[in-house]
């Protein structure tokens, strides 16, 4: 490890050296540049300027020292240039002078220069020491004047900036190399501003066509820039990561809502310093002492890349954050998932777990939103909000597809999951869109795919979810529709029973959970194209109730065709079995139906459908009183005798035959009902039921009986009833007779 760190360690310092030695390159080449250029900018003056400027600083030297003003032999006269000095003469005597001692004028003055020596040499001759140094003084000061501002004009190389007070430009570089210190900032702001300063401006006259050593400055600075805004956006992802390492509790988060930046986010107030630097330095114009003067378009092109990459780090930062901090609750909703099958209060558990989810989220998104307006306050970068939302989102989707999964395959049985989804999702999504939208706008976020998915992401598992339940209406009455009536099932044969059907016990259980969800479904059966759109296009309603209005709501209207599908399964399966214990079957249903449904907490009942079970419940008990209407009957029918092939003749026959006849038929059937009643009794938890029916059967059994014992008297036929009496009771009930009938149907 030492050896490795000390590796690194030499790497950096070549690196530092390699760039030291780069930047002295550089100085150097833009030296030699500049010392070119001054001599070009020299070349067209030419030595005459020069040459009489130096002859008038010696004839001033001399005037002012009392001697002669003399023309040194050693001095090259140029003959362009007059050396005839006037005594006394204005300027247009000067000039005819000049002109006619033979000086040759120049054609030509450079601007700014003075090639004219006779006003200074006037001056000197026609004044004493004294007032000659008077006289010479103002046209000594404009001639330095002149001098210095032609060769300000000429002479100027590339403009560099104001030298920094405490570092030179190898100090700028070696800071800018080693990276910022947030003890420090300050320091390194100000090596770096100078550097943009200087790239600033060589890239403004590289613009205008001043190239030289420009293009390659540029590229120096470019990269000096880029390696200082680095290392400052190092520095921000170095203490972010660190400042991230405690997730927050999302359940307590979500009863207490968004915390506070500093809570939030432990680094804010040492970041904040950076932050502001590297705003202004990526949008320069957000700033509120910005101007013109201070745009940067070169380091802008520059930064902007560097800083993006940044962000996106950053966002990936934030957004693994989250999803570190969503994980004890995904992790408790993933624990509900019994294999995809939710039993008892299982699913509406999972159900609330998946919706307290997304509602964390929303918190978290919240939260986000203050820590970017205040990390950033100018400019809030305008797609870091989505960017740190993509993989919460992601995650949070990944948990609610396999549930939304489970629920395609099996909706029969998962119907009421899929409503309570539907309508927490459907809550959740009312405040996801107020306050999403509220948090794009705080950031500045511009519209984009990727904000309308950020908006729209509950859109699909919702309209999922609501195309599953509008589906399970229908199913469910084709699921009562085909449950088996043929009396097989699973290749087995279906016994004849009188017990409560399976298809009733399911009906009732969804008609019983079904007012939880009652406003729910009426908002989606409502909002379909036609009225019993569960129906499917059936011809018939399986109900005689007419309307939603009068039956008091489409979910009562949907309830009505539910039970009437149901009766319909009913009496179909009824059909396959023998009359008395089809009979016993249908009240046993009916009873359980009507029991249980008056029971409900919530009216979703109407009047049409309550009719109709009222209906169906008179007849299946007058079908089951007919059959011992049927017994009494016995007593009084007429018995035939067979003859001719069993072809059955009437023969008049005494009374007392008819009587033996009658009453051995009467006890046949009557064992043979007993035995029914024994077996397929009727709904023991409906004991009211079973005593209302019992005394109706006492009393149709014992006025025939009695009727037909009366005519029993003196006829000699007491044996065949007493056998009978035997027979039927099988030595269960009691002697007296009649009484045993009220316990049979008490059976």
């Amino acid at each position: 490890m030492d050896e490795e760190a000390d590796l690194a360690l030499l790497d950096q310092h070549l690196l530092k050296t390699n760039l030291l030695s780069q930047r002295m390159t550089n100085i150097l080449g833009q030296l030699d540049t500049r010392l070119s250029r001054l001599d070009k900018t020299i070349a067209p003056l030419g030595l005459q300027p020069l040459t009489t400027k130096d002859a008038n600083i010696d004839a001033l030297i001399a005037a002012l020292e009392g001697k002669k003003p003399t023309t040194s032999s050693s001095r090259p006269q140029l003959p362009t240039i007059s050396t005839s000095v006037s005594s006394a003469s204005g300027p247009s005597s000067a000039r005819s002078r000049g002109a006619g001692a033979g000086g040759i004028t120049s054609p030509s003055t450079p601007k700014g220069y003075s090639l004219d020596p006779f006003p200074l040499g006037a001056a000197l001759a026609s004044s004493s020491p004294s007032q000659a140094q008077a006289n010479v003084a103002p046209q000594l000061r404009r001639i330095v004047n002149d001098h210095n501002q032609q060769q300000h004009q000429h002479l100027s190389p590339i403009q560099s900036a104001a030298p920094s007070g405490t570092n030179s430009p190898a100090d700028e570089t070696a800071l800018l190399t080693r990276g910022p210190d947030i003890m420090s900032l300050n320091e390194y702001f100000n090596a770096l501003d100078g550097v943009v300063g200087d790239l600033e401006r060589m890239w403004k006259g590289l613009m205008e066509g001043r190239g030289g050593a420009r293009e390659a400055g540029v590229k120096d600075l470019s990269h000096l820039v880029e390696i200082g805004f680095q290392g400052m956006t190092h520095l921000f992802l170095k203490l972010s990561r660190e400042g991230m390492g405690k997730t927050v509790d999302a359940d307590s988060l979500l009863a207490s809502g968004p915390p506070t930046p500093p809570n939030l986010f432990p680094p804010l107030n040492t970041l904040l310093p950076l932050t502001n630097k590297i705003s202004t330095l990526v949008a320069p114009s957000s700033s509120s002492a910005a101007s013109s003067s201070s745009s940067t378009p070169k380091t802008t092109s520059i930064v902007q890349p560097i800083w993006d990459d940044a962000l996106q780090s950053f966002a990936e930062l934030r957004g693994e954050w989250i999803c570190r901090s969503l994980s004890g609750m995904i992790a408790r909703v993933e624990e509900i998932d019994e294999g995809g099958i939710w039993s008892g209060g299982r699913g509406r558990e999972k159900v609330q777990g998946l919706s307290g989810l997304w509602e964390s989220l929303l918190v978290f998104v919240e939260a986000e939103t203050l820590l970017i307006t205040t990390l950033f306050p100018n400019n809030p970068p305008p797609t870091l909000l989505t960017r740190i939302m993509s993989n919460p989102l992601s995650l949070l989707s990944s948990t609610l597809d396999p549930m939304i999964n489970t629920i395609k395959r099996s909706l029969s049985s998962h119907t009421f999951v899929a409503l309570d989804l539907y309508s927490s999702l459907s809550r959740v999504q009312g405040r996801w869109d107020t306050a999403i939208s509220k948090c794009l706008n705080m950031t500045h976020t511009p519209s984009s795919p990727a904000t309308k998915e950020v908006l729209s992401i509950l859109n699909q598992p919702i309209s999922t979810l609501r195309s599953l339940s509008l589906r399970s209406f229908p199913e469910l009455l084709v699921d009562i529709r085909t449950a088996r009536t043929d009396g097989t099932a699973n290749g087995h044969a279906l016994t004849p029973t009188s017990s409560i059907s399976e298809i009733t016990h399911s009906t009732l259980g969804y008609l019983e959970t079904l007012p939880e969800y009652e406003q729910t479904v009426e908002s989606l059966l409502g909002k379909s194209h036609s009225e019993r759109s569960w129906l499917m296009g059936m011809k018939e309603a399986p109900s005689p109730a007419r309307s939603a209005n009068e039956e008091g709501g489409t979910v009562n209207l949907f309830v009505a065709d539910i039970l009437g599908t149901l009766l319909i399964h009913l009496e179909g399966r009824a059909k396959t079995m023998k009359k008395p214990i089809a009979q016993a079957f249908l009240l046993n249903n009916l009873s359980h139906i009507r029991n249980t449904t008056s029971s409900f907490n919530s009216d979703i009942i109407g009047p049409g459908a309550e009719d109709m079970l009222n209906k169906a419940f008179r007849d299946a008990k007058g079908q089951y009183l007919s059959e011992f209407h049927g017994l009494v009957n016995l007593l009084t029918a007429t018995h035939s005798t067979p003859r001719f092939g069993g072809v059955p003749v009437s023969i008049p026959q005494g009374e007392r035959h008819n009587l033996k006849e009658s009453a051995q038929a009467f006890f046949d059937k009557l064992a043979e009902l007993e035995n029914v009643v024994v077996q397929y009794p009727l709904n023991r938890q409906d004991p009211d039921m079973r005593d209302r029916l019992a005394r109706e059967v006492e009393g149709i059994v014992r006025g025939g009986y009695e009727a037909f014992w009366g005519r029993c008297a003196g006829k000699g036929i007491e044996k065949f009833r007493r056998n009978g009496v035997r027979k039927s009771r099988k030595k269960k009930y009691s002697s007296s007779d009649g009484h045993y009938l009220l316990l049979v149907a008490r059976a």
